[in-house]
């Protein structure tokens, strides 16, 4: 369809609307992101569960700490937030991180020169269900969601990890 000045206007065909509408146990729907156990599970069936990693681990010839692999990442946002580091066959590990500005748990797969081989992500929503929904406005706050995130992982029997906010 044709807009002002001769621009195009893409309107994407109506199933693909319904794709990113998730609809709430009360009927309403709710615009967002598609959000799919299976990416949960497929992180901790890999990796274990939230914060079972390492704070520390040998990296680019010496040990190095959740906050010095984040800024050999270059991972410098302040909605960046460790989570923990996994030791992986091959001279790779995992880091994972929690991405406030996308919402989503992250791991990161490095070779031991710190480049990414492979990327997986979860919306924080596939751990903290229907509270996810409920925190309103802190949502957008990676300090909070991190911190409730951690209190529901303590809940379900997850160790206590020493993994720091960096």
């Amino acid at each position: 369809m044709a807009g002002a000045q001769g621009v195009q206007r893409y309107l994407p065909p109506a199933s693909a609307v319904f794709r990113f509408i998730r609809l709430r146990p009360n009927g309403r729907g709710e615009r967002g992101v598609r959000v799919s156990i299976e990416d949960k599970e497929r992180i901790e069936t890999r990796f274990g569960p939230l914060w079972s990693g390492k704070t520390e681990i040998a990296f680019r010839g010496g040990v190095r700490t959740l906050r010095d692999v984040k800024r050999a990442l270059d991972l410098t946002g302040e909605d960046v937030m460790a989570i923990d580091l996994h030791e992986l066959p091959g001279k790779t590990f995992a880091f994972r991180y929690y991405d406030g500005d996308d919402r989503r748990v992250v791991v990161l797969v490095c070779d031991e020169a710190g480049g990414i081989l492979e990327e997986f992500r979860a919306h924080i929503a596939e751990w903290l269900g229907e509270l996810y929904y409920e925190t309103g406005a802190l949502a957008y706050d990676a300090e909070a969601m991190l911190h409730l995130l951690r209190k529901k992982s303590e809940e379900g029997g997850v160790p206590d990890g020493e993994a720091d906010r960096c």
